[in-house]
């Protein structure tokens, strides 16, 4: 009975299980050559596909299955982090002189909303990882003598990665948003608002 109570003493009952990892998209900030149009864009909070709404990340590894990673999370909800990307790029662009959130008292110009319709690692073909991430976007006239919709599309980015790690899947999404960006910001400035 000693050498079973010294035996069970020795053998540790605890597993090991890798440590979970929080991440950021994020884009880089540039300074605006001019200061905007004057114009005020308000943006609403982002929607998001309830595939993608978890913090964990999901892989897409066949045309039908897809896969969550319990151990590699985003820092904070993927479609708040992916709101205040944009409404800090946008801010920083040249297109608009101010843009706000949907709780602030000035008066806007131009609404922004948008839906994440897809944010995945792409491992259907082992070789070539990829990160994906699909924005719909529709931007509205405030002015109520012309209201209505001046813009809507769908924007879609596929990056593909160095490697298949969290780290790359991470730099690629934040990639695939800063070209979102540059793509709306280019739409909106050819409609000349």
């Amino acid at each position: 009975m000693v050498l079973a109570f010294f035996c069970f003493g020795c053998v540790s009952l605890e597993r090991s299980f890798p440590d979970k990892r929080y991440f950021a998209i994020e884009v880089q900030e540039s300074k605006p050559a001019n200061p905007g149009n004057g114009q005020i864009l308000s943006m609403s909070n982002f929607e998001i596909s309830p595939r993608y709404a978890d913090r964990e990340f999901v892989y897409r590894t066949s045309p039908t299955e897809y896969e969550s990673d319990f151990y590699n999370q985003f820092l904070t909800p993927p479609a708040v982090m992916i709101t205040e990307e944009t409404r800090k790029a946008l801010a920083s662009s040249s297109g608009f002189k101010f843009v706000v959130g949907p709780s602030s008292a000035l008066t806007p110009n131009y609404v922004l909303e948008g839906s994440i319709n897809a944010l995945y690692g792409d491992f259907r073909n082992p070789s070539a990882p990829a990160a994906v991430l699909e924005i719909e976007i529709f931007l509205h006239n405030e002015n109520p003598a012309n209201p209505g919709i001046v813009l809507h599309k769908r924007y879609m980015k596929s990056v593909a990665l160095k490697e298949r790690s969290p780290e790359a899947l991470v730099t690629g999404w934040s990639q695939a948003l800063e070209g979102i960006i540059a793509m709306f910001t280019a739409d909106s400035e050819a409609l000349k608002l």
